[in-house]
């Protein structure tokens, strides 16, 4: 979106962190989708196949930084109404497109169930992340009041205790009963980027600890994943162990690498470059396109057949170079898309939600 006139654009650095998060996301993706059984306790074990599972975890972290970032920028923000309908617009977009496109080439069978389905395209089943994410925008006045009224100290105290209870003993006990939901994570995080915005102005970090943070957890994950494989397929005793519980985005490792990955972004003195945040707005949309319920079983198990790549020498250039060509064409198809549908949502719509926006501001700076 373009910045007003009178706006000063943000900064590139968080902005390039964005597009870090979501090609991790994308690697995730590539490795949890192509059909490499990267959970299954006795597969061969390989070089390639530890690469798979390494590859995969980073999309937890790319979330965690991804609603970091969220709560970053608008913790301070009462959102706007106008927001969620263009969200809510761009997900119906590239459902009923993808729809369209693959019942009429006859890859998907057409059903009228299937047809109006995508008109609630805001739902679990389709989108886990852009559910939790648009309840949360939906439920971030509520929050930015919250915070408001908790001040830094209670806010650092909220954030430590559910951190524990939902964190720290999970990974522990690798007892995902403790997870609470999706949607409370998230929430979680947007406190806890709303006490980055504070805290990061006063204190700054060396360079070597944010690159530490970020680092030592996914080392102490990669050590994990190596002991689960030997474990599963060993006469240990110990039981199958589920490695995800370490590399998923509730697991303390995750929301650490996570941390320290928004903080080494946002200490990265970088300045101001259109083009970044040009392709950081894309993100969401690249998201919206290789998860497509729709698209993405074909694109990972027919287009790219990951799984018979998987013993080749070549696998690890080949799963580079496929994530990074979906990442790349995703983005571009976005950034065509949000040119023209900004500027067709500004013209049409926005003249009649603006009005609405000022009254949902006006009533979140209310006193009662």
């Amino acid at each position: 979106m373009n910045n007003a006139p009178n706006q000063v654009p943000r900064f590139s650095n968080i902005e390039a962190s964005r597009i870090l998060a979501m090609f991790l996301i994308v690697a995730h993706h590539f490795a949890v989708h192509g059909g490499v059984p990267i959970w299954k306790g006795d597969f061969p074990m390989s070089g390639n196949y530890y690469f798979t599972q390494l590859f995969s975890t980073g999309g937890k972290i790319g979330v965690d930084l991804f609603v970091l970032i969220t709560g970053y920028f608008i913790c301070n923000k009462i959102s706007k109404l106008s927001s969620l309908v263009y969200l809510w617009i761009s997900t119906f977009f590239y459902v009923f497109l993808f729809y369209l496109v693959f019942t009429v080439v006859g890859i998907k069978e057409f059903t009228w169930s299937g047809l109006i389905s995508c008109f609630f395209p805001i739902r679990n089943d389709f989108y886990w992340f852009i559910s939790a994410y648009f309840v949360l925008i939906l439920a971030s006045p509520f929050l930015t009041l919250t915070i408001r009224s908790l001040g830094e100290k209670k806010l650092l105290a909220l954030i430590l205790v559910f951190g524990l209870i939902w964190s720290v003993i999970p990974t522990i006990t690798t007892r995902t009963e403790y997870y609470g939901s999706s949607l409370l994570w998230f929430i979680y995080l947007f406190f806890v980027g709303a006490y980055l915005r504070t805290k990061l102005e006063r204190y700054r970090f060396s360079t070597l600890k944010a690159v530490l943070l970020a680092t030592v957890p996914w080392l102490c994950v990669a050590g994990l994943i190596w002991i689960a494989d030997m474990s599963n397929r060993s006469s240990w005793n110990i039981g199958f162990v589920d490695w995800f519980t370490f590399a998923n985005m509730t697991s303390i490792f995750t929301l650490l690498s996570s941390l320290g990955l928004f903080i080494l972004f946002k200490q990265w003195r970088l300045g101001y470059f259109p083009w970044i945040n040009k392709v950081a707005a894309a993100m969401l949309g690249v998201y919206l396109i290789h998860e497509n319920p729709t698209l993405y079983p074909w694109l990972w198990k027919t287009v790219f057949n990951i799984n018979e790549h998987l013993n080749e020498p070549y696998f690890i250039p080949y799963a580079l170079g496929v994530t990074t060509v979906v990442f790349t064409i995703c983005t571009l198809i976005e950034m065509g898309r949000e040119h023209y549908m900004r500027k067709w949502f500004k013209r049409v719509l926005m003249p009649k939600l603006a009005p609405i926006d000022s009254k949902i501001q006006r009533f979140f700076d209310s006193p009662n």
